[in-house]
């Protein structure tokens, strides 16, 4: 028995890390419901050696291992498997609720993996809808618009993902400016009938609260008449939520006439640090913070998470010569060129790899390390 949205046991943990290590490239179409679907149904795995060029034949660009290096298996961590259970409390409590649903926030520096994480969590939830209902879209995942300022903006990206968008007849009518459309009553439509209950909102960092906060009652719209969660991700996406949310709701007024009626008796300074108590709150939405991978208290730390993720994407190559302990024997140096972040250490590997198999050298080597750039190499000159 698969386990259910509620479930935590040791059979949901290891589900979750199965679905974090079988998550696939992201696909260029994955902000429409096609490639979504497709994204949430496919699972990316090693390839068959079988499939590739055998020992002593050139590789070329088209090789299946060579594929499978660009992008190479996502690590499963304890932190990755927790959040996913995290997750699937909330949102297997909101699907039993008609009222007071909890939306999330996904927070942290770029390159923590913030985006991932967030498409997981809508992934899995997607397959455990899936595994009881096929006629639903009970994910929409969208990205904060060009122009987040205007409302229909914001609801063209929703209707993009459901298709419901009318296309440019011509080249010529593609260049033509355009009026955009008032699309919030199809959407409504086929949300509802769908029963989508979770949207995904990523690149929060690049709307301002003053932005954001018209359209947070929008999708407090969402949730109240038709039960969707939704989840901010993006770097200040705590911040930016919560002085959203603040501005449009006038929570500090209500604060202060909430606290006079709660304390008749109460002076005004006491009323004010009351008050700011409440105010010190940096969300009110559960935060998940995605940081860079910490560096262990010594070098021969075999748990510290770095060290943890060395020996998974080791365990991921497939080298025809790899080298015992080829990372994790290197996992000082990795940690001080790429910081911990996910973004870079994956790119260093996956380019240092893919460049020993194209030259076939079949093993990372410290020249191959050498030869890739991953944007951290410029630093300030100290003085």
């Amino acid at each position: 028995m698969k386990p259910t949205m509620f479930d935590t046991s040791a059979a949901a943990r290891a589900e979750a890390a199965h679905r974090v290590q079988t998550t696939p490239p992201r696909p260029a179409w994955i902000f429409t419901c096609e490639g979504w679907d497709r994204y949430v149904r496919s699972e990316f795995k090693p390839p068959d050696l079988q499939d590739c060029a055998p020992v002593g034949m050139e590789v070329t660009d088209d090789d299946p291992r060579v594929a499978y290096h660009r992008h190479l298996l996502m690590i499963s961590t304890d932190f990755l498997e927790e959040c996913l259970l995290r997750a699937r409390r909330t949102f297997g409590v909101n699907g039993a609720r008609s009222e007071g649903l909890l939306d999330m926030v996904i927070d942290g520096p770029a390159g923590t993996g913030k985006t991932f994480l967030l498409r997981a969590i809508g992934r899995a939830y997607q397959q455990d809808v899936e595994n009881l209902f096929s006629d639903r879209i009970p994910v929409v995942h969208i990205t904060a618009p060009h122009d987040p300022d205007s409302k229909l903006n914001w609801v063209w990206e929703i209707a993009s993902f459901l298709a419901l968008t009318p296309e440019p007849k011509n080249e010529a009518e593609a260049r033509q400016s355009r009026r955009i459309q008032d699309l919030i009553l199809p959407v409504h439509t086929v949300l509802e009938r769908m029963q989508t209950r979770l949207l995904l909102v990523d690149d929060i960092q690049r709307v301002s609260p003053g932005q954001l906060g018209p359209i947070l009652h929008y999708f407090d719209y969402l949730r109240t008449r038709l039960g969707i969660a939704t989840i901010f991700c993006g770097t200040g996406a705590t911040d930016i939520v919560h002085a959203a949310r603040a501005l449009v709701d006038r929570r500090d007024e209500a604060l202060w006439t909430a606290h006079q009626r709660l304390q008749p008796k109460a002076t005004e300074a006491q009323l004010r640090e009351t008050v700011a108590e409440e105010r010190s709150l940096r969300s009110l939405l559960p935060v998940t913070w995605m940081d860079p991978l910490p560096w262990g208290d010594t070098h021969q730390d075999e748990q510290a998470p770095f060290v943890t993720v060395l020996k998974g994407y080791e365990g991921n190559l497939r080298l025809r010569k790899q080298s015992k302990n080829v990372l994790t024997r290197r996992a000082k140096e990795l940690h001080g060129r790429t910081g911990g972040y996910f973004l870079h250490l994956s790119q260093l590997i996956c380019q240092a790899a893919t460049d020993s198999i194209l030259d076939g050298t079949e093993d990372i080597t410290d020249k191959h390390l050498a030869a890739v750039r991953v944007g951290r190499e410029e630093t300030m000159p100290r003085h």
